[in-house]
């Protein structure tokens, strides 16, 4: 009778508990994290799935290019990984190493044209911008 009773009384104090569970609240460092995360709008990210992402995703065959950047990891980069990864973009981008040159030759449709070199560039200022705070 004894466990009968301590039973059901652990569980009327489980159900009042749980009815009575205030809901969490939202801590401003998160939404802080969330707003400075790096945004690729529309036309970058058509960019970057038609010129980039054969070979800078999870599952692509070259192994150097997948071990150097995972489009779909720049999202979660932290403050100074996306300092670094917008300041390599800006090289390889203006000094014309990516897409590299052979993938070119095999394929000139993987260039950048001027339109999608000049929006990736915008993209890249904008980005920079926001880090630093301006």
């Amino acid at each position: 009778m004894k466990r009968f009773t301590l039973f059901f009384a652990l569980m009327g104090t489980v159900i009042i508990s749980s009815a009575f569970n205030p809901k969490p609240i939202e801590s401003n460092a998160v939404q802080l994290h969330q707003d400075s995360k790096i945004e690729l709008p529309d036309n970058i990210k058509e960019i970057v799935e038609a010129k980039c992402m054969n070979c800078h995703k999870p599952d692509a065959r070259n192994e150097k290019a997948r071990e150097k950047l995972q489009w779909v990891k720049v999202p979660e980069m932290n403050k100074e990984q996306q300092e670094d990864f917008i300041a390599e973009m800006f090289e390889v981008i203006e000094d014309g190493d990516m897409p590299p040159a052979r993938m070119v030759e095999r394929n000139p449709k993987m260039k950048l044209t001027d339109e999608e070199n000049k929006a990736f560039m915008a993209w890249l200022e904008k980005e920079e911008k926001r880090l630093k705070g301006k």
